[in-house]
Formats: C-alpha cells, structure tokens, sequence
C-alpha cells in the first residue's frame, strides 16, 4: 500500500466526498522509553499520539504501520528497524484471559439458564 503526499491520490467522488474533509497534518517520531510514539498535529489544536506499544491505549497496530511508512517515504524516520514489528499481521491475544475457577457448569444448570 503506498502512501502518497500527492493531491490527486487523495481526490474522492460521490457519497464519500461530501463526508470527507482535507486536513494538513504534522508528524514526529520520538523514543519514550522502549518505545516509539508518533505525535500527530493538527495547526491549531492540540497534539494526539499513537504508540507501537500494545499495552498502551494509544496502541493502534495499523495507524501506527501507516504513519512509519509515511515518515519512512519521506526520509523522517530516524529509528532503522524499529516499529517494524506492526508489519506483521497480530497473532496472539493483546491479554490474558481470566480461568474460570471452580467446577464447570453441568448440562442441567446450563439448560436452567438458557
């Protein structure tokens, strides 16, 4: 997928142009600990992040993905390799899921309930 600065890449016709609005942006990387954070500007308001890490609830695998590529297209990205890692498609859970304790619930209680 290629992300493009060009105008005419980003022109939109029917439905989807009057639901659309065109807005100037500015991007930088920067290392918070191990991990990166991409802050978003937007002129005038205030700025937003996301974050490569997936404890975080700025955490968003492929805005993240697309806002590397973009700063690496434009020669903005100073980091090599790193963030590479939302590349690749999520495998695993992002939690741990809770055990149920105790005895599993008998077809009976289940019916009961249904």
């Amino acid at each position: 997928m290629a992300i493009s600065t060009n105008d005419e890449k980003l022109e939109m016709s029917g439905a989807n142009a009057q639901k659309s609005v065109s807005i100037q942006l500015r991007l930088w990387p920067e290392h918070e600990g191990e991990w990166i954070h991409i802050r978003i500007a937007v002129p005038g308001e205030s700025i937003t992040t996301v974050t490569n890490n997936p404890a975080s609830n700025r955490y968003h695998r492929t805005l993240f993905r697309n806002l590397r590529r973009l700063l690496i297209e434009q020669s903005r990205w100073p980091f090599g390799e790193e963030g590479a890692e939302t590349e690749e498609k999520e495998s695993s859970l992002r939690f741990d899921p809770v055990p149920i304790l105790g005895d599993p619930l008998s077809a009976t209680i289940i019916a009961d309930r249904g």
